[in-house]
């Protein structure tokens, strides 16, 4: 994200902004699994009585106190990204993605609806990291039309791909049935690989239009890695996981 919004080497200040969009993000993620857990509960204590909430490992009242800690952790971050940049903006920016959030975690209103419409479910999902784009952009006065439209898509494919990586899997119940929950279970192997190698490769070739074509080179190398491997779904997780990690870098130092 700063590597897209954020062109050059940065300065003192921009590492010190850099450490605090990651120190946001981080916590934004934790908040969203402890979310999930309350969001899913019903369908994992249906069909997964033995992860830690369903058996006990981690209590309810541990889920609120990561909950409120993380979500502690990302006012006071982006406050102080807001008081150092002296853009008050980007605090309403953020405040935009805490209330995505909070709609995400009630399924929209429309759980119902949604849960029988699995990949317009993923797409809804994605949308948060929109958000977090105009946030970084607004942090860094990011400025070029190509920059800002390549490098949003290129983030938000990247993220995709990290969702899709995070649910590449075959679950199964208690019952052995296979789950319809993941991306493997619902689109299929082959449809499931070909997405998830796609956004990879694309978001290398979207960093490639402002940051030099070896991006693009990674995104391809990480694309077919991932089409590879695709018998294995750790593999795939790992190819993934690298592909994010290589592009993300050599586009940050750059």
């Amino acid at each position: 994200m700063v590597a897209v919004c954020s062109p050059g080497q940065p300065s003192s200040i921009r590492y010190t902004l850099t450490g605090l969009v990651a120190l946001a993000f981080i916590a934004f993620l934790l908040r969203q699994r402890v979310m999930d857990e309350f969001k899913d509960r019903g369908h994992d204590n249906a069909n997964y009585p033995n992860r830690p909430v369903q058996r006990g490992a981690v209590s309810v009242r541990t889920l609120v106190l990561l909950g409120l800690v993380s979500f502690l952790i990302e006012i006071t971050s982006a406050s102080l990204i807001a008081a150092i940049s002296s853009n008050l903006q980007t605090l309403l920016c953020y405040l935009a993605v805490v209330a995505f959030s909070l709609l995400t975690a009630k399924e929209f209103f429309i759980p119902k609806w949604l849960n029988e419409h699995f990949t317009l479910y993923f797409m809804t999902h994605q949308g948060i990291f929109i958000f977090f784009i105009f946030w970084a952009i607004n942090i860094f006065q990011t400025t070029g039309p190509i920059r800002i439209l390549a490098g949003s898509a290129s983030f938000i494919l990247i993220m995709a791909s990290l969702e899709i990586m995070r649910k590449y899997e075959i679950r199964r119940n208690t019952a052995g049935e296979i789950v319809p929950d993941t991306y493997l279970a619902v689109w299929g192997e082959r449809q499931a690989n070909a997405i998830l190698a796609s956004c990879v490769a694309l978001a290398g070739l979207l960093l490639a239009l402002f940051e030099g074509y070896n991006l693009l080179i990674i995104g391809i190398i990480a694309g077919l890695i991932i089409v590879g491997v695709r018998k294995s779904e750790r593999a795939v997780q790992a190819a993934t996981i690298g592909g994010f990690f290589a592009l993300g870098l050599v586009a940050y130092f750059l």
